[in-house]
């Protein structure tokens, strides 16, 4: 009795770690070559956590995270020469709160918030000696409100606003030096009215567009 009592409990355990390890398993991807193009967790044929994609070359491509199938959680991106360019945030595949972009040096390249897969609230865009390139507000992926751009030196070289991401109203425009050339406005995307370009005396002339 106690023999099969032992024989049972046996069949039983090798019944549940035969399950499990269908259930969930690590499972590899390959691209043509027979090279390896990605390796991460099956759960009954469906991706489910951490996940290792790679280059060609063997070199790792991102770490992505899944749930149900989907794209979910803190996702990162590397370059072909192993440099961190991306940190993404997803939920359940849509790309969702705080993603920043750096440069193969390391440096911020851009930084924001997205909503439901659109850039949403405050950007800000970087050159890659870390200098501010541009920045403003986005709302359902298109531009809104004020926005101003500076040249590589971190110097102020065009500033205005936008509606529905089309420029709206007084937009100024600025020398590499910061001293200002013309200036006038928009509607709707378009240049209209009387624009006026600055001479380096500081006299203001009808600027022909």
């Amino acid at each position: 009795m106690i023999f099969r009592y032992k024989k049972y409990h046996f069949l039983l355990s090798f019944v549940v770690l035969s399950f499990v390890s269908y259930a969930q398993r690590i499972d590899k991807l390959y691209y043509e070559d027979g090279s390896i193009k990605a390796e991460g967790i099956l759960e009954n044929g469906i991706k489910s956590g951490h996940w290792h994609f790679y280059y060609p070359s063997g070199e790792l491509s991102s770490i992505e995270n899944y749930r149900e199938n989907q794209l979910d959680g803190t996702i990162k991106y590397f370059d072909d020469q192993a440099n961190l360019i991306a940190i993404e945030f997803w939920n359940l595949g849509v790309q969702q709160d705080s993603s920043i972009y750096f440069y193969p040096n390391g440096k911020v390249e851009k930084r924001g918030v997205f909503e439901d897969g659109l850039y949403e609230g405050k950007w800000k865009f970087f050159y890659n000696n870390g200098n501010l390139k541009r920045t403003g507000s986005y709302s359902d992926g298109l531009p809104v409100g004020k926005w101003t751009f500076y040249n590589e030196k971190g110097i102020l070289i065009q500033e205005g606003h936008f509606e529905h991401g089309l420029e709206e109203g007084e937009w100024k425009f600025y020398g590499d030096f910061g001293d200002l050339e013309y200036f006038g406005n928009f509607h709707k995307g378009e240049k209209t009215g009387d624009w006026f370009r600055v001479t380096k005396k500081g006299k203001q002339k009808t600027y022909k567009y």
